[in-house]
């Protein structure tokens, strides 16, 4: 049981973290946007689901690409080719999980 409070506590710690980078209380705004949207729509519940199912990974990737870049800064604050393109293709997952949830949202409201 200690352990899981450690691990929560470690938790609550990234989140205060990540509540420091400009991307991710971004995309906490578009939440604050999205959650009464669905709530006020006439989507099915499933498409919902998927809907904040998207957003959630959305934001867990946004951590991890957040993360990969404090690391990568870690190592060298000087520019590295290497570590370019390891903080490219962080950001370009995020991208594409972005570009999934734009397109099932533009979809929610032609089919609302």
């Amino acid at each position: 049981m200690k352990k899981f409070y450690q691990n929560l506590l470690n938790s609550i710690n990234g989140l205060k973290e990540a509540f420091k980078e400009h991307s991710f209380i971004f995309e906490l705004i578009g939440g604050l946007i999205l959650f009464p949207y669905l709530f006020i729509s006439n989507i099915d519940n499933q498409f919902k689901f998927i809907l904040i199912s998207v957003y959630f990974v959305l934001l867990a990737f946004e951590l991890l690409n957040t993360s990969i870049e404090k690391l990568s800064d870690r190592i060298t604050k000087e520019f590295d080719p290497d570590i370019k393109k390891v903080k490219d293709l962080s950001s370009a997952s995020v991208f594409i999980i972005l570009i999934l949830f734009i397109i099932l949202l533009t979809i929610s409201f032609f089919f609302n």
